[in-house]
């Protein structure tokens, strides 16, 4: 749950201008989504405090947009993926965009003002994928280093976060590896079915 910590302090920073995002350039999606979502979250605040769990409805709708959220599941499948139904696969990627989704709005709260510095990928016109290096700083002057990865849909141009890397921890190998093992053990099937029940449970 650390990682995820670091990983919504950098979405959730202190920029406040409301921008309109620029999906063709992987540094202006990692730039305006955190602009974008601070602003809804403090506009939102009052109904916050009173409505903890609208907190989805923000990160739905500010947040998840801008995540391949089915290319991440896919990835957490693995060589797995191959041996899935086509239900089967659409349920995964339905449970764990709900899973992200729970996760990121419980530890939405709290969050703290920490400073972020954006080190802009300059040589993304050709690639893929892309890495945007960002440093996060805590009140006391702690940094926390982090890597945003972006794949391009080359349909559309443009470019969605699909992993996060924090102190050199991928957030999707770390799910992969989880995930690989109750498989294993108890098949894709129960698997969803643990993924649905958590979150049918989930409350912030």
């Amino acid at each position: 749950m650390r990682y995820f910590l670091t990983v919504i302090t950098l979405l959730f920073s202190s920029i406040v201008a409301s921008v309109e995002i620029d999906m063709s350039n992987p540094n202006k999606v990692i730039q305006s989504v955190s602009a974008k979502t601070f602003a809804r979250i403090t506009a939102e605040g009052e109904r916050l405090q009173t409505d903890p769990n609208y907190m989805q409805v923000v990160i739905e709708e500010e947040l998840l947009p801008y995540f391949d959220y089915k290319y991440a599941a896919y990835r957490v499948l693995g060589t797995d993926l191959k041996k899935t139904t086509v239900t089967q696969r659409n349920d995964f990627v339905e449970a764990f965009r709900l899973h992200l989704m729970n996760s990121y709005g419980h530890i939405l709260f709290k969050y703290d003002n920490q400073n972020i510095e954006i080190a802009d990928n300059k040589n993304f016109k050709d690639a893929k994928i892309v890495t945007v290096p960002v440093n996060v700083r805590d009140k006391n002057n702690q940094v926390v280093q982090l890597k945003f990865k972006l794949r391009e849909n080359k349909k559309s141009g443009e470019w969605k976060v699909f992993d996060v890397i924090a102190e050199g921890v991928s957030m999707l190998d770390t799910k992969q590896s989880e995930i690989k093992d109750l498989i294993q053990k108890q098949g894709i099937d129960k698997v969803i079915q643990q993924l649905q029940k958590k979150n049918s449970e989930f409350s912030l």
